[in-house]
């Protein structure tokens, strides 16, 4: 069968006709009506042109167009074997050729009466072909062979197909086994950071902890005082003066607790000298008896002192 591992493209035809089963279907309905129109035109320059004219062998050459064009149109439409289109497709040559012939030569060299055996012969023969490859080359094809053939083309054109898919396939398996290991890289770069999180998160805890404590004192003048020491001794900050209630000294030292992170810094430049010397504070009261111990004093919730490790 003529073009039988090819796609269809039908266009028109397979829009108003149908769909076909191969290419040489729709070209064969295409040159049919092309040789009906061939026939027409030579039909209406032949009644339009005098006779013995160039003009009017256009006409005769036109007319003459119609059959090939029809036969061949007819027979290729037909589920052909390869051997029968090129009949065909020969046989229309011939008669092209026979009928290009006769218009180098009409009218002075045609014979009226007789016409011209070599162009007639010729003309003849390509009709001669065309008809036997639409009637008896299919008679005559060996289908076996032909099928086996059309098989073998179509095995080797899967064949091919599966080596090309073997190929995309294996081109994406190398692309997933590179995802694979760009995902294990990036999870262990996200374990990492993990890690890295953790460790910054301890480190702040550790930063957070403190390492003084807040102390509740009585000054020499009996009054309540806080003041904040770090565990080597050294007082770090002290009320800045006497309250009148142990309670109020623990209000104070929250208040301290409370506002001191985050707390913003404030500079006042202000001489030692032009101060009072009543203005600054000094560090009165006793030194606690725990004060090279580590344990904090803190603040009970009934307004006691209690002590423990920070």
């Amino acid at each position: 069968m003529a073009n039988n591992n090819q796609e269809p493209s039908g266009g028109l035809y397979e829009r108003r006709i149908g769909t076909p089963t191969t290419d040489d279907e729709v070209n064969g309905y295409w040159l049919f009506g092309f040789g009906v129109l061939l026939g027409l035109a030579g039909v209406v320059v032949f009644f339009l042109t005098e006779s013995e004219t160039t003009v009017r062998g256009v006409g005769y050459a036109l007319a003459a167009l119609a059959p090939p064009f029809i036969m061949l149109g007819a027979v290729i439409r037909f589920p052909l074997r390869r051997t029968g289109t090129t009949l065909g497709y020969l046989g229309a040559a011939l008669s092209f050729a026979g009928v290009v012939w006769f218009v180098n030569i009409f009218p002075d060299g045609w014979f009226t009466a007789s016409g011209d055996p070599a162009v007639i012969g010729l003309y003849g023969v390509g009709l001669l072909l065309i008809g036997l490859a639409g009637t008896v080359v299919p008679l005559l094809s060996d289908p076996v062979y032909e099928d086996y053939e059309r098989m073998r083309g179509e095995a080797t054109a899967a064949a091919t197909e599966r080596d090309e898919t073997a190929a995309e396939l294996g081109s994406v398996r190398d692309e997933l086994e590179s995802a694979r290991d760009d995902l294990a890289a990036a999870e262990e770069r996200a374990a990492n950071l993990d890690s890295e999180a953790a460790s910054a998160r301890a480190e702040t805890a550790s930063l957070r902890e403190s390492k003084a404590r807040f102390e509740l004192f009585e000054d020499a003048s009996g009054k309540p005082r806080w003041r904040l020491r770090h565990r080597n001794g050294n007082v770090i900050a002290t009320a800045g003066q006497g309250y009148s209630s142990r309670g109020k000294a623990q209000q104070g030292l929250h208040s301290v607790r409370r506002n001191a992170i985050g707390a913003g810094l404030l500079r006042i430049e202000t001489a030692v000298e032009d101060l009072d010397a009543g203005s600054i504070a000094d560090d009165e009261g006793p030194e606690p008896e725990d004060a090279a111990d580590p344990a904090v004093a803190v603040p009970g919730g009934d307004g006691t002192t209690a002590s423990s490790a920070t």
